[in-house]
């Protein structure tokens, strides 16, 4: 391996224009932590097949390579980049353009299929039989920059690090075109400057409303655990004080109450094939919602809703704002689901942005900076417009070419009437939507519209089941065929090539199912599958269109100079904050670009997009 150690500014500026005579180089940063509003890149590392070049950052102006950070001829390529840009970003403010990630690309190969052993060291020694030592690496890390020279170790460490990344990307090449993911690659690493920006950009969050909002929702949940101790006391021993100690958020102590109160569940037997009922065993959701009459569960419900929102959208919030900008930042993995959708590290300190409760209360807290306002814009039915395109079911594409309120549409041909927003029917229709279209069983669409408070038979339900069945034969057919094909051969792709892997469950291994293919745990895992199908049809190309749209969206940023940043990006929907005087111009550009987006997907079903301009994140 051939390296160059450079600490000289002349050295470094002679480089730049063979830096930029190329068209690929590896690339790779050591930092001294990593925050990257706090913590300082040491070195910089920038290599080819012949050389790699260890520029010391402590005695270099890395500025001098913005010209290469931004071209887009030059790419560089390297692992989990999205770290080393927002530390390029925070220690030099350049932008770097034009990436490549040896990350992303073992992702992609193995969605479904493999669930860790995606480091560095990982792929070094999957694809090149390399193994790379990591016992250097905490050498750098110890949040101060050293005085003192580099050792040779620490050199050669981070000249290794940067060598085998580009051979390891050619390895990878090979599968990505074998398996027709090139493109689902090249639009994953356009993407990683549009969430390293929001992360770096991070969240004004309003603390003193925050706090008022724990406050309320504590406040409640004490209300409510008062309410639910005097039922306890027909059943739980009281202290010498008269106390009763229950921990109403325990599903075990839930389940042991409603039990003493003989609380009965209806179920439905597989044997019999017929609806009886049980005393309570459990207390998950699915279950309360079964016996949703019953007092105590009503109780016990709003108790859990409001500790939930205590507990994990409390203080962990607060806690989380840095100390050096006074705003969230959060950690996105990008692809952080099978089917490619973005999704939160579970990292010590790190606070989820993709399940915020939708009430305004709290969305409301979530602002721009005094001179902002914040743009909220959604795709307006993506999944369903998505559906209807893939499927090319005549009755979904037709409601939406014409433009009518779809979940209406549909109550209209079931109930064999006009259906309008008003009308309880687009509630049974909308259900119907979203449920019988993910493998929905009559059963359970009964169980669902009564919890929702529309109580219906049995009989009823799997009327209703069969005629939507009948009317939407096309787009339901779609849906079992991908789940079956997913079955035969273990793997999907969506539209633009986009693939997941199912690990297939042997019925011949009767130690995990004894009873074959009559095996209830079986028979669930192949049901499951058959329903992820059918779903990753769907909802990868709703990730695949989100993310282009925030490429197109950064272009446009970038080419007109506007004052905007990504704040947040939840399944079909991207928020942005923006300088007030920017914003009316922008906003009605953003809108536009995100119907770009859709269309560069959606050939036959036209595309809407909600939006709200206001001060905080709504809708």
């Amino acid at each position: 391996m051939a390296y160059k150690y450079i600490a000289r500014q002349s050295e470094l500026e002679e480089l730049l224009p063979v830096f930029m005579s190329q068209s690929f180089w590896a690339f790779d940063t050591e930092t001294t932590g990593l925050d990257p509003h706090k913590d300082k890149v040491l070195l910089v590392q920038i290599g080819n097949a012949e050389t790699q070049y260890i520029l010391d950052a402590r005695k270099l102006h890395i500025e001098v390579l913005k010209p290469f950070f931004e071209s887009e001829h030059a790419r560089k390529i390297g692992h989990n980049l999205k770290f080393d840009y927002k530390m390029i970003k925070g220690n030099y403010n350049i932008d770097m353009e034009h990436l490549g990630d040896t990350y992303l690309a073992e992702r992609i190969l193995t969605m479904g299929k493999q669930f860790s052993g995606f480091g560095l060291d990982d792929v070094a020694l999957k694809y090149l039989g390399r193994k790379l030592s990591k016992e250097v690496r905490s050498s750098f890390a110890t949040g101060r920059v050293p005085t003192e020279d580099f050792s040779p170790e620490q050199i050669e460490y981070a000249a290794r690090d940067v060598e085998v990344i580009i051979p390891v990307l050619m390895a990878q090449g090979e599968l990505l075109l074998a398996d027709k993911l090139a493109a689902t690659w090249a639009l994953e690493c356009e993407a990683i400057p549009c969430f390293a920006d929001m992360e770096f950009a991070g969240v004004c969050l309003d603390r003193v409303k925050w706090q008022g909002l724990i406050g309320d929702n504590l406040a409640k949940a004490r209300s409510y655990e008062v309410e639910l101790n005097e039922i306890a006391s027909n059943f739980v021993q009281k202290d010498m004080f008269g106390n009763i100690y229950m921990n109403w958020s325990s599903p075990e102590q839930c389940v042991k109450i409603l039990q003493d109160m003989h609380v009965m569940v209806p179920e439905w037997d597989r044997t019999s094939r017929k609806m009886v009922w049980r005393l309570i065993s459990k207390s998950d959701d699915k279950t309360l919602k079964k016996v949703k009459d019953v007092h105590a569960v009503q109780l016990i419900k709003k108790y859990r809703g409001h500790m939930i929102r205590v507990n994990t959208f409390g203080t962990p919030y607060l806690d989380a704002i840095s100390p050096f900008t006074g705003r969230l930042h959060p950690d996105i993995d990008q692809i952080g689901t099978e089917t490619g959708r973005p999704a939160n590290h579970s990292k010590k300190g790190s606070v989820n942005f993709l399940n915020i409760p939708r009430e305004k209360a709290f969305r409301s807290c979530f602002t721009g900076a005094p001179d902002e306002v914040v743009e909220t814009d959604d795709y307006s039915g993506c999944e369903l417009r998505i559906w209807a395109e893939v499927s090319g079911d005549p009755l979904l594409c037709d409601a939406f070419q014409k433009g009518v309120d779809v979940h209406c549409y549909v109550a209209s041909k079931l109930f064999g009437k006009e259906v309008t927003k008003k009308d309880k029917e687009r509630a049974l229709g909308k259900t119907l939507n979203f449920g019988a279209a993910y493998g929905m069983s009559p059963y359970s669409l009964t169980e669902k519209l009564n919890g929702d408070g529309y109580p219906i038979t049995l009989d009823e339900g799997k009327e209703l089941y069969r005629n939507y069945e009948t009317d939407f034969k096309v787009g339901l057919d779609f849906l079992r065929e991908s789940g079956l094909e997913a079955i035969r051969q273990g793997y999907l792709s969506n539209l633009m090539g986009r693939r997941r892997y199912w690990i297939i469950p042997d019925s011949t291994d009767l130690e995990k199912y004894p009873d074959g293919k009559d095996d209830n745990t079986y028979r669930a895992r192949i049901a499951g599958i058959k329903r992820e199908g059918g779903n990753f049809k769907i909802q990868s190309v709703n990730a695949d269109m989100t993310k282009y749209a925030m490429i197109l969206i950064r272009k446009y940023k970038k080419k007109y100079g506007v004052r905007t940043e990504f704040m947040n990006q939840v399944y079909d929907e991207i928020v942005t904050r923006t300088h007030k005087d920017d914003s009316e111009s922008f906003h009605e550009a953003k809108v536009e670009l995100m119907i770009q987006a859709a269309h560069y997907y959606l050939q036959k079903v036209p595309m809407e997009v909600e939006g709200h301009v206001g001060s905080a994140w709504t809708k």
